[in-house]
């Protein structure tokens, strides 16, 4: 390798995450075939060295469980972890749809501006604590998303 390609190389390996290359280093690159398949190879490398590990453990480790328990004494391994069950949400949240639109029946029949007023005010209040309540429980779920969405921002150049 001869001096330029020392410097395109430094100037490559300076460079940032995701980081648009220079003019001069790209031209170099587009010429230079020893250049381009260093590049190549450390692009590899580091999508090879991205990716989480994958070491199989059993489920039933004695040794996880005594360095769970040396953690948190009040480990349980024979503790079932309960799972979120959507189908309660989803029929709770048709359950609050059914009820308005039987408020909307019984309205029609009484026309009242009070009981429209009261009516609003329960929704409103009943909705947003469904709502707070849905993101409250499954905050690990929403934590996980953003953080996925913003991995994948981080990705794509010109996304923010």
């Amino acid at each position: 390798m001869c001096k330029k390609c020392d410097s395109v190389m430094d100037r490559f390996l300076e460079l940032d995450k995701n980081e648009r290359l220079p003019l001069g280093v790209t031209i170099h690159l587009l010429y230079c075939k020893k250049c381009r398949t260093e590049v190549r190879l450390f692009t590899m490398a580091e999508k090879v060295c991205a990716q989480p590990l994958k070491i199989p453990v059993a489920d039933n480790d004695k040794i996880i469980s005594l360095l769970m328990k040396k953690i948190d004494p009040s480990y349980d391994e024979n503790a079932k972890v309960m799972h979120i069950s959507m189908r309660r949400w989803i029929v709770s949240g048709v359950a609050m749809i059914l009820a308005m639109l039987v408020f909307l029946f019984v309205r029609s029949s009484v026309p009242s501006n009070a009981l429209d007023i009261a009516f609003c005010l329960l929704f409103t209040c009943v909705v947003s604590a469904y709502c707070a309540l849905f993101v409250g429980s499954n905050m690990d779920f929403f934590v996980k998303k953003i953080e996925t969405l913003k991995d994948f921002s981080l990705r794509i150049p010109g996304i923010n």
